[in-house]
């Protein structure tokens, strides 16, 4: 088993939800119980997703945070703790894999997972896991409790798949779906088909679990094809504008707008300081070309917020 060597960011410092300072290098764990024999953990990146059956696990999303996330997950139950799937390759998502015995992932994730974001760069980060690349119709047995992977949704991300446990009606969406808004690389008329196809999964499932928040009521699926459909009969966008993409002040957990990114400050030894969990601005990949930013426009509708490029609305005939 491998570890991620973070010795050389013990001068960046980590700012939990109760203000208190932690270096990056100090291992840090807080469970929360979401639904039976299931839990969302934080140490820093995304959620880490642990599901016990009654004879196995299954862990979503690893995080980017210091320590070994496999050894905790195994203080929380009895069954083995061994196999970890991955919503997406995105670095905050997939950094500690290497703790796993066996990883899965979809293909187009496996050369890409595990790169570090450029803030995470002076740590020494294991990529020679062993891997599974998995599709749709994967499932998962945990005993009396099936993880299914129900389709492929890329947009945030090449490789994003979607994980139902019918069992507790929890779909676990990556960053595909949040209640914090949706920054879109592609047309807004695939997604909306993307979302389409996902309504026909909807009497399976009351919650959907992501990265940034957790038991996220299902129904805004339906939200969110309700604004593309605003946005495909031509309704008129805002401009996006200095402040209002992610870490803008429509930004923040529950909001209409995007998440907002952590804050850097600078402690008084020189340290870098970042609130724990959230993005960092240097980590930020969803910008794209600086020539595209003016193309950026938001619409918020049905109570959701959809930021897209005006480009691309509809998909290329």
């Amino acid at each position: 088993m491998k570890t991620i060597d973070f010795s050389a960011m013990h001068n960046v410092l980590l700012r939990n939800e109760d203000g208190t300072l932690l270096p990056a290098d100090v291992p840090y764990y807080a469970p929360t119980l979401i639904a039976p024999d299931t839990w969302a953990i934080v140490s820093d990146g995304d959620y880490t997703y642990l599901l016990a059956g009654t004879e196995d696990t299954l862990v979503i999303d690893s995080g980017c945070g210091a320590g070994n996330i496999r050894e905790f997950c195994q203080t929380l139950t009895d069954k083995p703790v061994w196999r970890i799937a991955s919503t997406h390759h995105h670095f905050d998502h997939t950094a500690n894999n290497c703790n796993f015995d066996q990883v899965y992932m979809a293909e187009s994730g496996i050369p890409l997972a595990s790169i570090p974001f450029p803030s995470f760069e002076a740590a020494e980060v294991p990529r020679d896991y062993p891997v599974e690349a998995i599709g749709e119709g994967h499932v998962f047995h945990l005993g009396e409790r099936d993880v299914e992977v129900i389709m492929a949704m890329p947009d945030h991300a090449v490789s994003s798949l979607l994980y139902l446990d019918r069992k507790t009606r929890i779909l676990f969406v990556g960053d595909e779906i949040g209640n914090h808004g949706m920054m879109l690389q592609g047309t807004v008329e695939n997604r909306w088909r993307q979302l389409k196809r996902l309504e026909t999964y909807r009497s399976e499932f009351d919650y959907m679990c992501g990265g940034s928040h957790y038991m996220i009521p299902a129904d805004y699926v339906e939200k969110y094809i309700a604004n593309c459909e605003h946005i495909l009969a031509g309704n008129t966008p805002e401009p996006l504008g200095k402040g209002g993409g992610p870490g803008g002040p429509k930004g923040g957990p529950g909001g209409p707008g995007m998440h907002k990114d952590s804050e850097l400050t600078i402690g008084p030894n020189g340290e870098k300081i970042y609130d724990r969990k959230k993005p960092r601005p240097e980590d930020r990949g969803n910008g794209g070309n600086p020539e595209d930013a003016k193309y950026r426009v938001a619409m918020e509708y049905a109570g959701t917020r959809i930021i897209y490029d005006s480009r691309k609305v509809f998909d290329e005939k």
